[in-house]
């Protein structure tokens, strides 16, 4: 039984992770919907994204979150920018993009912008939901 119980923590000793600063960002708009996991240290890294158009899905982790396969090329944020472009799985060529503007002013907080989607159009989004 001892060994049971110091090979089990082994094992979660060893598939332990580094913590690191993550969150979600929602993107909604009429007929389109985003969301990404992102990870925040000193740049942003986009963890899992799913774009959602017209009930059609993308997603960065299909097995995760059913849906035809997309990647993330490129991803960007400042204190007042968001900007990445979704390319094809392979990345050969880039298929979405998201460019979210943001403000904050005493307590308050808003972020919106644009998606585009190739062969589905651009849409206004609010992106001022964060987790």
């Amino acid at each position: 039984m001892k060994i049971r119980a110091a090979v089990l923590a082994f094992c979660l000793a060893a598939t332990a992770t580094p913590a690191v600063a993550s969150g979600g960002i929602a993107c909604t708009g009429d007929g389109v919907e985003v969301d990404l996991s992102v990870g925040r240290l000193e740049v942003i890294s986009v963890l899992r994204a799913t774009v959602e158009i017209g009930g059609k899905v993308w997603s960065t982790n299909p097995e995760i979150v059913p849906g035809t396969p997309i990647a993330v090329g490129q991803a960007f944020e400042d204190q007042n920018r968001l900007l990445i472009d979704f390319t094809d799985e392979a990345v050969n060529a880039i298929i979405g993009r998201l460019r979210v503007f943001s403000l904050t002013e005493g307590d308050g907080y808003a972020a919106g912008g644009v998606v585009s989607f190739k062969d589905e159009g651009v849409f206004v989004v609010d992106c001022s939901e964060r987790g």
